[in-house]
């Protein structure tokens, strides 16, 4: 997204990842479209496809270190979703799990203590690409269980191909229309084909993971250990784009996966 926004890197992964698991979709055995799958795609795609753009456009504005482990939230909210959504029971340390992912939020941003005990915390608010992924956060947690919903009503693979095909055909409306009014940013220069083509398969293998992990497990369990790529963004936004302050974001990411555990343990 140095050379390219947040639609038309979207659209591209999108197509890509899409085209690799189109045959896989046309080999299922497909249940037949009913209404209940009607309605669920139709709240499900305008909240992903929303989300997405906010993720995608939170990691262009701020650092990877800061953004991606605010996504702890999701599990810490999806308590109170799956709950009301698909009545999923969750264990009485989920308190203690949400406290430590607050916690881990603060120490974050930890290099701000000096100046003043709340700092830290108006850090996350003022800063654009934070107060982004919060509201990532906050749209997964509902999408996560609505996509319980969409397997039980269509199948693991079945619905999350749905959700993904969907996704596409919005965003590259939008980049489209984006394009002619000249708002939009492209360019495929110098390497990007090669990392456009990584993302793509990435997210092929991430779609299909994603969604028979989440028909054989509940929400809330799911999400926590897929949460670990709290961690591993940190370190992905040190190696390769030279982050700094990377002992409080380490030590915060930590705490907050510790506490997604402690929330469904």
């Amino acid at each position: 997204m140095r050379d390219n926004d947040e639609w038309l890197t979207g659209s591209v992964i999108l197509a890509i990842s899409s085209f690799i698991l189109l045959p896989v979709f046309l080999s299922l055995e497909l249940k037949p479209v009913t209404l209940e799958l009607i309605v669920l795609l139709g709240i499900c795609l305008p909240l992903e496809i929303f989300a997405y753009y906010l993720f995608l456009s939170s990691i262009r504005m701020a650092a990877l270190s800061l953004t991606v482990p605010l996504l702890a939230f999701t599990p810490a909210l999806t308590i109170i979703t799956s709950a009301i959504l698909v009545g999923e029971e969750i264990s009485a340390m989920g308190g203690a799990g949400i406290a430590l992912v607050t916690i881990g939020a603060y120490l974050l941003n930890g290099d701000l203590i000096n100046l003043n005990m709340f700092a830290p915390i108006r850090a996350i608010f003022t800063n654009p690409g934070s107060r982004r992924m919060l509201l990532v956060a906050l749209v997964w947690s509902v999408t996560s269980v609505l996509g319980k919903k969409g397997i039980l009503v269509y199948g693991a693979l079945p619905f999350g191909l749905l959700v993904l095909f969907g996704d596409l055909v919005i965003f590259i409306l939008i980049t489209l229309l984006r394009a002619r009014l000249g708002r939009a940013e492209i360019s495929f220069r110098g390497g990007l084909w090669g990392l456009f083509i990584i993302g793509g398969l990435l997210m092929a293998g991430a779609e299909v993971t994603h969604f028979i992990s989440l028909s054989m497990a509940p929400v809330a369990y799911f999400i926590s250990v897929k949460r670990l790529s709290l961690v591993f963004g940190v370190f992905l936004g040190w190696m390769f784009f030279g982050e700094q302050k990377i002992q409080y974001r380490l030590v915060g990411a930590s705490v907050m996966v510790l506490g997604v555990f402690f929330i469904y343990n």
